[in-house]
């Protein structure tokens, strides 16, 4: 994975943090919607892997205490707006955009 992108997804996870925090004390999990670029898991796999680490180093593990729901577009740019309206309206805490087009997406949707 290329170190940049490494740190990106390490910074984005300490920022949700604060964020997440406050939504645990109501003793709910938090759920985050994660717009990704590829068209699978198994193609963001190292991009995955750090954001999943991230939240591991800040005392959160998906689906015991935190919800994750991911959507890969596959690089599709009606995909991309697609599927941030559906990550919109599931209501979640935290949205997070792996590359531009998916935060201009998730912008327009919200």
């Amino acid at each position: 994975m290329h170190p940049r992108r490494r740190l990106v997804l390490s910074l984005l996870a300490g920022a949700l943090a604060p964020r997440l925090g406050h939504a645990q004390s109501a003793r709910r999990i938090p759920r985050v919607g994660v717009l990704w670029h590829a068209g699978s898991a198994e193609e963001e796999a190292p991009y995955l892997e750090a954001l999943l680490a991230g939240f591991r180093s800040l005392g959160y593990d998906d689906g015991r205490t935190i919800a994750l729901d991911h959507r890969f577009p596959n690089e599709e740019p009606a995909k991309f707006e697609r599927m941030a309206i559906e990550l919109v309206a599931t209501k979640p805490d935290i949205l997070l955009a792996a590359n531009v087009s998916s935060a201009l997406a998730l912008q327009k949707a919200t």
